[in-house]
């Protein structure tokens, strides 16, 4: 394989980056946005979670409602330190971004940037138990070639890990509904590109690109599916053209990908003139100006990184932007300047959202409640009980707490794990003080908490339809059951699906009791019914193995949100594998060549 090891294994531990990784520990070393640990969301990082730690906790104003059956209450977080960072943090992690977006000479890098962006998604698979090992086999089961020489080699290895995780977890069938059957006896890496190309979708995929303009039916290299990727995205942004491809040169469609990062973040580059220089610091301030939401100024970004000051440089930028403050270089220190930004912005707040590490939280209702509902889930299942307020519960299913005029009032949250360790949550709910809107109850629909439901259900009452997908428009009010409604179906994932399995709504929906369940009508219009009321017969549909324009719409907006925050720990990992390679093959004279460089 001509592909180097450094740029393999960085690429792909970005996809088996939370299967493999285990988070260096030191006090006070802030948790990634994204961690190790798949589903839970931590201030801090650990070596390993505590079993005891609660995973989730979802706290709902108002089940009886569209509106409250969909949206969580956000929590707010109440610790010593409510940030995500502190200085140190925050300057260690920008020079790692300078070093992930330090170009080499012909932005070969950039197109290795771009392509770990594309597969940024599969970094939400996780599986800490596997061992090597026990992912190789179970491959050998699955019908794919894994020689001993692979179990051995670092770069194979990583490939076993991420088509693993891809293969266990039915990636696949997640974003699509379909199923993807890999013929046995594909090599390993062969198998991993075929995964990989099969999520860009039928339609206008790269393999229809490289069928048409080179007559290539498949691709089987990491090398080629990096180039290929990259060329494709140049030719749909119009950076290339077709009557370039037998002419261009590898180098120039790296550099052209490179320009084209740098245009995307409004920064002006000329395609035909730019030098190397020009393009490495625009890039810079490009890729760091995107991942920190501030605008750089390139010949400020290169002086900044001249006196190995760019954390200070972007501080500064975001002073200024969010505040307009001004924060001069001789008045402030690194440290002064941080802690201004840290207290007079919201840059570096904690999200009101649930902390495993966190232990109290304060919800404000948005009205006067007799009782609000709980779930709280665990870290794992098996031997842990969950208490509310001393009395046992059951995992992941909404309790109901009764309320009363106190303005404060205080629950707690306790999971106990087999040793005997107890993780103790404290709640503070503050009661609302305006009446609630019952106009959009959802009349006979409840969900899954534990309440007396007997006149809810009365077969008198008439249920209110109602969408409960966030992704779609809202149609309040009566809706009469349409000719032939499709009864749909919750998946393993919390998805809705249809009679054969494809997924209607990529939206995590909650559980209706018995009786009820979604509809899906001739309009496309999902809604809760009375299953004894509605024709069961289900809508035919046509087989069809493609993925529509949505799915692959889905896919996209998925990628595009992780981007940023795969990229900052997976150069991480990439910086340090490759400078214990530098040191092994630089030469003592170019040593000193890039030392001298340096103090210029």
């Amino acid at each position: 394989m001509k592909l180097t090891h450094r740029v393999t294994a960085w690429i792909l531990t970005l996809v088996i980056l939370f299967s493999a990784l285990a988070t260096t520990a030191s006090a006070k070393k802030f948790a990634k946005e994204i961690n190790t640990n798949i589903g839970i969301t931590t201030q801090y990082a650990y070596e390993e979670n505590d079993p005891s730690w609660i995973r989730q906790l979802v706290i709902k104003e108002n089940m009886m409602s569209v509106d409250g059956i969909v949206n969580e209450k956000p929590i707010h977080p109440v610790t010593d330190y409510p940030y995500t960072t502190d200085a140190p943090n925050f300057q260690e992690e920008v020079n790692e971004y300078v070093i992930l977006y330090t170009l080499d000479e012909n932005s070969q890098k950039a197109a290795y940037i771009y392509v770990f962006q594309q597969l940024g998604a599969l970094s939400i698979i996780a599986d800490p138990d596997a061992t090597d090992k026990s992912k190789a086999q179970w491959l050998r089961d699955n019908g794919i070639v894994v020689t001993e020489e692979d179990e051995s080699d670092p770069d194979a290895i990583l490939m076993i890990s991420a088509l693993y995780a891809l293969m266990k977890n039915d990636f696949y069938y997640v974003f699509t509904g379909e199923r993807l059957t890999i013929p046995p006896g594909t090599t390993l890496e062969a198998a991993l590109m075929m995964y990989l190309i099969a999520l860009d979708g039928d339609d206008k995929s790269l393999l229809q690109f490289l069928n048409k303009y080179f007559n290539i039916t498949s691709i089987v290299s990491l090398e080629d599916y990096i180039y290929y990727t990259t060329l494709f995205a140049l030719y749909t942004n119009g950076y290339v053209s077709s009557r370039d491809f037998t002419t261009i040169e590898r180098d120039e469609v790296f550099r052209r990908m490179a320009i084209m990062t740098i245009e995307n973040a409004g920064l002006a580059v000329d395609v035909n003139t730019a030098t190397t220089e020009e393009i490495q610091v625009k890039y810079m301030a490009a890729m760091l100006g995107t991942q920190y939401k501030v605008t750089l100024d390139p010949d400020s970004v290169l002086r900044a990184n001249r006196n190995n000051t760019v954390p200070f440089y972007i501080i500064q930028r975001m002073a200024n932007e969010d505040k307009n403050l001004a924060i001069s270089a001789n008045k402030y220190t690194y440290e002064e300047a941080f802690d201004i930004v840290l207290k007079k912005t919201n840059r570096f707040d904690l999200e009101k959202q649930f902390y495993s590490d966190i232990f109290e939280y304060n919800v404000y209702l948005d009205a006067y409640r007799d009782i609000i509902y709980l779930n709280p889930t665990p870290l794992t299942t098996a031997g842990i009980t969950v208490k509310i307020n001393g009395k046992a519960v059951q995992h992941s299913h909404y309790e109901t707490l009764k309320l009363n005029s106190d303005e404060k009032q205080v629950f707690t949250v306790s999971a106990t794990c087999k040793g005997g360790h107890t993780s103790t949550y404290k709640i503070n709910i503050f009661q609302g003080l305006g009446e609630p809107d019952n106009s959009k109850d959802v009349t006979g629909i409840v969900s899954n908490f534990a309440v007396d439901v007997t006149d809810a259900l009365s077969p008198t009452v008439t249920p209110t339809y109602d969408y409960l997908d966030p992704n779609i428009s809202l149609n309040n009010g009566i809706v009469p059951p349409a000719p032939n409604p499709e009864i749909l179906h919750i998946n393993e994932y919390g998805q809705l699906v249809d009679s054969k399995g494809n997924v209607i709504s990529n939206s995590v929906s909650e559980s209706l009791p018995a009786g009820y369940g979604y509809i899906l009508d001739t309009a496309g219009n999902i809604t809760i019914g009375k299953l004894d009321e509605v024709t069961t017969t289900a809508t035919e549909v046509t087989e069809d193995n493609s993925m529509s324009t949505e799915q692959i719409k889905t896919i996209v907006i998925y990628f595009s949100a992780l981007l940023l925050v795969v990229a900052s720990v997976a150069g991480v990992i990439y910086y340090r594998m490759a400078m214990k390679r530098r040191k092994t093959k630089t030469t003592n004279k170019t040593t000193k060549t890039k030392k001298a460089s340096k103090k210029k």
